[in-house]
């Protein structure tokens, strides 16, 4: 096959000793010298384009998206961005399900009022087209899949990660598995991955077994990986912190807060807010990176090594030990061994934030004042709120503070969870007489 684009464009780096690799022919998405991950590297000097350059074009697309067209950097909110995210990918090569245009909300009152006095958003990630933000990387990743040619792609999940590799791969005309927990995903994350096609797999173990079984099938077997281990998904989540900047006409907020899972969403952010720094951009954004009771390493190891409120990477990386995770609503975050953890403590030390750890009633609480508001989010959104309630309580996030909370996916998804913890709101009644449906609502 020829080769779409040159590793003199874009390649991969070893976040550890700074190895090069091919981005098109690497296929097990781990340093052959010393075993860590990669990032992907672009030769944006030959693009010759100041910050400002890039404002333009990108505000201009924005304008268009409502428009009928056929270019991907208009259908989505993603490609949008595409000389930052994949500069060099032709657009005939990329997968696009006409992902990443989605709404930024301020805080209702209920939240607002639950939170504390900062000022808070939301950016609804679950208004995507398998209602998760793993599209926003999904469409990079299946994109470059294409590009080098592969036939088959799997991957491990909790259940957000099957259906957008599932609904991409079949867009690509590319084979598609998903390795997931036996009773462990919701019926909704378990039928999104068989809607769209893919050989499904139950292992009777957790999502870090199957991840586990995920990483030895592409070190051994050749499998191409879905997951954040393939440094292409982070290359579209990056788009979260571009749309966020411009929102805010290309200010970012003093906080942006995510609930941390494998890991991938503040493993972009971070690399997002580094690339606009390279550019110009002035200040960014500080990290606050969330887990629940349940699945903590990171917030554990956090606490363990940060005083007064920061932590040294070296001082984290030394405490950090994986944990076995429990039982908790948040299942996409049910995750006691992160595959990103590196990318993450990098990426907050960074930008001098922190880790939060939601306790369970805090996060399922936080579910159900969003929805007093209109809006219905999963548990793993309900851990970010939760963290930035937590933070602002103990001071980190200071009174006024403009904070951007990710909210990775559709409610719709977890509906049985968000049900049997509000079922104190049901009322049944023992006929089916007017009178008696009256009586209830003047009481």
């Amino acid at each position: 096959m020829q080769k779409i684009f040159g590793i003199e464009q874009s390649w991969l780096s070893c976040i550890g000793c700074g190895f090069k690799a091919d981005l098109l022919d690497e296929r097990k998405f781990r340093c052959p010298k010393c075993g860590n991950l990669y990032d992907i590297d672009h030769n944006f000097g030959s693009l010759n384009k100041t910050l400002g350059d890039y404002i333009k074009v990108f505000d201009e697309r924005a304008a268009l998206s409502a428009h009928q067209s056929e270019d991907p950097a208009i259908r989505s909110g993603v490609w949008r961005f595409k000389e930052w995210i994949m500069p060099f990918m032709p657009d005939n090569l990329i997968i696009t399900l006409n992902e990443g245009i989605v709404p930024i909300v301020r805080a209702g009152k209920h939240l607002q009022g639950w939170v504390g006095d900062i000022d808070l958003y939301i950016i609804m990630e679950g208004m995507t087209p398998t209602g998760s933000f793993k599209d926003f990387g999904g469409t990079v990743m299946m994109s470059v899949a294409n590009a080098a040619g592969i036939r088959a792609v799997g991957c491990a999940s909790t259940g957000d990660t099957s259906a957008m590799a599932a609904a991409y791969a079949t867009a690509a005309g590319i084979q598609c598995a998903v390795i997931l927990p036996k009773g462990k995903v919701t019926g909704v994350q378990l039928a999104q991955p068989l809607v769209y096609g893919a050989k499904i797999i139950l292992l009777p173990g957790d999502f870090d077994d199957c991840m586990r079984v995920m990483q030895e099938l592409v070190a051994n077997y050749g499998l191409y990986p879905a997951n954040s281990l393939n440094p292409a998904r982070i290359e579209g989540h990056q788009a979260t912190v571009f749309q966020i900047a411009q929102y805010f006409g290309w200010q970012l907020p003093e906080w942006i807060t995510v609930p941390v899972g494998n890991g991938s969403n503040c493993s972009s952010i971070g690399k997002a807010m580094r690339l606009m720094e390279r550019f110009g951009q002035g200040k960014i954004s500080r990290i606050l990176g969330c887990q629940s009771e349940a699945a903590n390493p990171l917030g554990k190891s956090w606490n363990l090594a940060q005083k007064d409120g920061e932590a040294a990477l070296e001082e984290w990386e030394a405490k950090y030990e994986p944990v076995k995770a429990g039982d908790t609503s948040a299942t996409a975050a049910r995750i006691g061994n992160p595959v990103s953890r590196d990318k993450v403590m990098r990426e907050i030390t960074h930008s001098y934030g922190a880790m939060q750890v939601a306790a369970e009633h805090d996060l399922n609480e936080a579910v159900s004042i969003c929805g007093k508001d209109g809006h219905f989010v999963c548990p793993q959104t309900g851990i970010a709120l939760a963290g930035v309630r937590n933070a602002a309580k103990e001071g980190w996030i200071k009174k006024g503070d403009r904070v951007v909370a990710v909210s990775t996916a559709t409610g719709l998804k977890f509906a049985e969870t968000a049900v049997a913890h509000l079922q104190h709101n049901i009322i049944s009644v023992s006929d089916c007489k007017t009178e008696t449906v009256a009586k209830i609502l003047r009481g």
